[in-house]
């Protein structure tokens, strides 16, 4: 057994086998998602070698929509709603109301994840186009891409999201119960996490010791702040041309990419410091936030340190950075 794995089947065991009891533990469902990866060519100015490649990274879990072939959806932490592809929404041939927002909302009673049943989902029938050049890494197969999981479904069943293991824990009761102690003893720091009025994760932290607001979002391939925030804390950092596209957000049509690495950044009780920050004009008007809002945590961040999201027990937990090199 590899070092890496011990402490996944050390969860698992404490879950389901440990000194905890209750419904919650016997009662729940695991999905095993599939990680895929995009790639960009980012020209960075005043560099004698301009082009340089990016990549991003996807969580995706397997979905059947009213005992449809399974297809792959997206985790977005960041979406406040799932979302469904409009062409496959009228290939299953739902109905959806479009007199309730921007986007038409199609209402979902036969949702299953992996082998675990959903009912009640609200959808947004939105494009997820941007999305579909996702790759799987370091694997093969079909891989068809209809839409995006959101925080309404993911807080519902009180989701326990593994990054690292691409997992997801999901709970009829809305909360898996597992301890924070537990967490501690595996090596795992615990940041107070809290789900926002507008179904936002919101986790508070600090750079160069001022106080900010940062929603956790692995529909994010990178990491941003905004430019105001960068400016404000004087985080070195170097400008590219790429323009930052936000297809799921009001992103300015000016916006250009630049990255710094963070020299004082914490978040709770986790020290951050040599994280990787982008950042750009994120045009984030949204209240609800309990600080100033300051950017959005992605999937580099989160996967890298063996992110765990507990929606459920308003938590997350951290461990030291495997970033290579």
């Amino acid at each position: 057994m590899s070092a890496c794995r011990f402490p996944v089947v050390l969860w698992l065991f404490l879950l389901v086998g440990g000194t905890q009891s209750g419904v919650a533990q016997q009662n729940f469902g695991v999905v095993q998602g599939r990680l895929a990866e995009t790639t960009r060519q980012v020209a960075v100015t005043g560099r004698l070698m301009p082009q340089k490649v990016g990549t991003g990274i996807a969580f995706t879990v397997p979905v059947s929509v009213n005992g449809s072939k399974q297809t792959w959806w997206v985790v977005d932490t960041g979406a406040p709603l799932c979302m469904i592809d409009p062409s496959f929404s009228q290939k299953l041939g739902l109905q959806a109301d479009d007199k309730v927002g921007r986007f038409p909302i199609t209402m979902i009673n036969d949702f299953e994840t992996g082998t675990f049943h959903c009912s009640g989902i609200a959808c947004k029938v939105q494009s997820i186009d941007v999305i579909k050049s996702a790759a799987l890494r370091n694997e093969s197969g079909a891989f068809e891409k209809t839409g995006m999981v959101g925080v309404n479904l993911l807080s519902k069943y009180g989701a326990l999201i593994n990054c690292r293991t691409q997992q997801i824990f999901l709970s009829p009761s809305g909360n898996l119960g597992m301890s924070r102690e537990k967490y501690e003893q595996m090596g795992f720091t615990y940041v107070p996490m809290n789900v926002t009025s507008k179904n936002r994760l919101e986790v508070t932290g600090t750079l160069d010791g001022k106080e900010f607001s940062f929603y956790l979002d692995t529909g994010a391939y990178s990491t941003l702040l905004d430019d105001s925030i960068r400016n404000e804390v004087q985080l070195p950092f170097l400008q590219t041309n790429v323009q930052t596209k936000a297809p799921f957000a009001n992103m300015s049509k000016f916006a250009r990419y630049s990255y710094g690495f963070a020299t004082d950044f914490k978040l709770g009780n986790y020290d951050a410091k040599g994280a990787r920050l982008g950042s750009t004009m994120l045009n984030w008007t949204e209240a609800g936030s309990s600080h100033r809002f300051a950017g959005f945590i992605g999937m580099d961040f989160l996967y890298y340190r063996s992110a765990i999201i507990d929606i459920g027990g308003r938590a997350l937990y951290l461990k030291p950075s495997s970033t290579p090199k």
